[in-house]
């Protein structure tokens, strides 16, 4: 589930840009990329404007080969022509930092000087902060840490209107929350369905047919287009959707994973509503802060019996679990599962 932005350094953040104030110090991290790099280049736009020396005012490492004498020197060194400068490393690891820099980086990263601005970014490499070492107190102190999580769905549905008004082309709030469903919350993946979409359309408003025509759906959605394929005794629409999914180079496993934990879903819709439970509730249960997936869960849940969906849970757990430790065919154990699924539908 997001975090709430105060918890991610965002205000913070987007308070120093508006000022032109960056800090000495920040540490970007978060699954949102989009984010991330918007950001980051916000931060390279801030700092070094379009001036005739931007070029040199710029210093970018990898973080798996810098020494800490390139960035001690790029830290150090005056800026050219310009107030200050700015200074990227990309994957490093703060916390579990080479030999080499555990001497000098804690006392330098104490006292950076005012002409810097010095961003950690972390992309392919995940962060993993260790409250217990000294190295946190130091760039807690010092530092702004900064998460770029997925933004809410209502944030994310005023995001995707602006962007297909950059397009000429408008949508309303249903609409984007089913763009959301079908492709997901990854705003870098968003931006290339949108384009799709606004390209497809002839007429200015985006349409649901629209984004069925063009639009990629991510395997949650397919899975969901699955298991309707079983509740509604069309056995032969859920295997041509495994074999699609296989034809993707999806793997067995994963896919059978995101099955099961749509059945799990799905059976905990269930028990809110028989407990009269509340979206609130319900959005907990799924570990989802979506409410319009919700509502698409609980109204697939509706029309399933409490009993079957506890059996498909059971069975799934089982294929689950040979799937992971035998030599079986995968492929033909996910079918045998759907088909005892969909068996067990017609007995009820």
């Amino acid at each position: 589930m997001a975090k709430k932005q105060e918890e991610t350094g965002f205000p913070a953040l987007k308070q120093a840009l508006k000022s032109g104030e960056l800090n000495r110090l920040y540490i970007f991290s978060g699954e949102e990329s989009y984010l991330r790099m918007h950001y980051l280049n916000a931060c390279k736009d801030a700092i070094l404007g379009d001036g005739t020396f931007a070029e040199f005012n710029l210093f970018e490492f990898d973080g798996k080969s810098v020494t800490p004498d390139q960035l001690r020197d790029a830290i150090e060194s005056y800026p050219a022509m310009a107030e200050r400068k700015i200074v990227i490393v990309h994957d490093f690891d703060l916390y579990k930092m080479p030999a080499a820099f555990q001497d000098f980086l804690p006392s330098l990263l104490s006292d950076l000087p005012e002409t810097v601005c010095l961003i950690f970014h972390y992309d392919t490499l995940e962060f993993k902060p260790d409250k217990r070492l000294k190295i946190h107190s130091i760039l807690s102190k010092a530092g702004t840490f900064v998460q770029f999580e997925p933004l809410d769905e209502r944030q994310l549905v005023d995001w995707i209107r602006r962007r297909f008004r950059a397009l000429q082309r408008s949508i309303d709030d249903e609409t984007a929350r089913y763009l959301i469903f079908l492709c997901g919350n990854s705003m870098t993946n968003l931006i290339t369905e949108i384009e799709k979409a606004a390209a497809f359309s002839t007429t200015g408003q985006i349409k649901r047919y629209h984004i069925d025509a063009v639009c990629t759906k991510v395997l949650d959605a397919v899975v969901f287009d699955l298991s309707d394929a079983i509740t509604e005794r069309r056995f032969d629409r859920a295997v041509a959707l495994v074999h699609d999914l296989l034809a993707q180079k999806n793997p067995e496993i994963v896919i059978f994973s995101t099955i099961a934990r749509h059945i799990q879903r799905l059976y905990a819709a269930k028990l809110n509503e028989c407990a009269h439970g509340s979206e609130k509730e319900l959005l907990t249960l799924l570990g989802s802060a979506s409410p319009y997936y919700a509502r698409r869960i609980r109204t697939a849940a509706h029309r399933l019996p409490e009993h079957w969906l506890r059996q498909s849970v059971v069975l799934c757990g089982q294929t689950d679990a040979a799937l992971k430790s035998s030599a079986a065919d995968k492929q033909k154990l996910i079918e045998l599962t759907l088909l005892e699924m969909a068996a067990g539908l017609e007995q009820t």
